[in-house]
This record gives C-alpha cells, structure tokens and sequence, in this order.
C-alpha cells in the first residue's frame, strides 16, 4: 500500500492509533431504496456485530468470551488483521460451550475420554438433536445466502487482486442455484468448523472480513441453541 501516512501491517504509530485501517474503508453501502452509495461507517460496522448476542440462559463465562470476540471483531476497524483473531476467538468460546453443555456426556465417556475436541462435540450436539438446521438463519434462508456469500467472496478477492479501492454489486448478481437450497447445514458445520479452528491453531495467513463475521453468527446460534433459554424471559 502506498500513500498511506502508516504502514496498517506494522505496529500503529501512537498519533494514528484511532485512524480506521485504509482497507476498512475501501467498501460502500447502498441504499436498495434509490441506488444511492456512500462510504462505509464505523457505525455500519458496529451494527453488524451488534446483533449477535447470546440469550441470558447461557452461563456467564461464556458468554465473557463471546463478548471479547465480538469487541476484537470491532476493533478490526482499525487493526484489519484482528478479523483473524475475532475469529479464531469465537471458536475457541464455541469449544467452550460445548465442553460445559457436555461435561456430564464427557465425563461418563460417551463422547471421548480426556479433552474431546470441536470436531466429536459438535458431531455428538448434532446427533443429539442439540443442534438442528432450523436454528440456523443460514439454513433458514439457505438459497439467497449461499449465493449472497458466494458473489461477496467473488468480489472481495476480486479486489484484493486488482488492488481496487472499492467494490460494488447488485442484486442481480445474487442468483441462487438448486445446490443452494439442497443441503445438511448443521453436517456441513461439524465439518468445516473444525478445520478453521485447526488452522488458526497450527497458524493461518486466511483474512477475510466477512467470512470472521459469518463464524461469529454461526457460533452465535450454535451456542444459543446448546443452552435453554430462561423460562419467563
């Protein structure tokens, strides 16, 4: 990147700390109502992790680790490579939950004896019926958001490698397929969360805003289904 008055790959200069991370602004909102655009606000992106909260019947230190991922995938506004962190965070936080809505199962052995990792607890939450397609958003508007994903993923590396300042699409380009509106969510889950959370640990150079938002959503549902909402509430 050049032109730019710190280098955001390096460590911040003290008088730019607050200063958003130049690939933080390099996205557009549009308003669907009159084709209108304007860049992409600390606000916006607050309000896209924002929705994300666990219900009060989820025990307390877990939700404290959600909430730490949730503020580093904030943060990222300024440190673009806290993306990565956000998400590795909220994968260790859904192992977590997992270990403590399980512990008894995991104690008695039906699972794994020692420390079961995400891979057997997710697989044993889903066939268990703990975890189910219903409780995901994504399953439940699978077609339009897996062909969403798809064209944001396209266009995202689309221009990083055109070194573009900016990227748009239409709706026109959102085109779902009968692959998109065919699929085990919760299966796919048990698969693919794993393999993330294996590749953070072991060390990943993987960066991409919106799939780190994406994982924070998932976990989000997947613990808020492990754990029975408060009667009354």
């Amino acid at each position: 990147m050049t032109g730019l008055r710190f280098d955001p790959e390096r460590l911040r200069p003290a008088e730019y700390v607050c200063e958003p991370d130049p690939r933080s602004t390099m996205f557009v909102k549009i308003d669907r109502t009159n084709g209108t655009s304007r860049d992409i606000e600390l606000a916006d992106h607050h309000e896209g992790i924002s929705k994300y909260v666990l219900h009060a019947g989820v025990p307390e230190e877990i939700v404290v680790q959600f909430e730490t991922a949730r503020n580093v995938y904030l943060y990222a506004w300024f440190i673009y490579r806290f993306y990565a962190v956000a998400e590795h965070q909220s994968l260790a936080c859904l192992e977590l939950a997992l270990r403590e809505r399980l512990k008894a199962e995991i104690k008695a052995g039906k699972i794994k004896r020692g420390r079961p990792t995400l891979h057997p607890l997710l697989q044993y939450a889903i066939g268990h019926g703990l975890l189910k397609n219903e409780g995901f958003s994504a399953w439940r508007n699978r077609g339009e958001i897996r062909s969403r994903s798809r064209v944001e993923m396209e266009k995202i590396r689309e221009a990083t490698e055109k070194k573009l300042d900016k990227i748009t699409w239409d709706e026109s380009d959102i085109r779902v397929t009968p692959e998109d509106l065919d699929w085990d969510y919760a299966k796919m889950l048990a698969e693919i969360l794993p393999e993330s959370r294996n590749e953070y640990a072991h060390g990943s150079t993987e960066l991409y805003s919106v799939a780190a938002l994406q994982t924070i959503r998932v976990v989000c549902e997947i613990i808020n289904q492990l754990f029975e909402f408060p009667k009354g509430d």
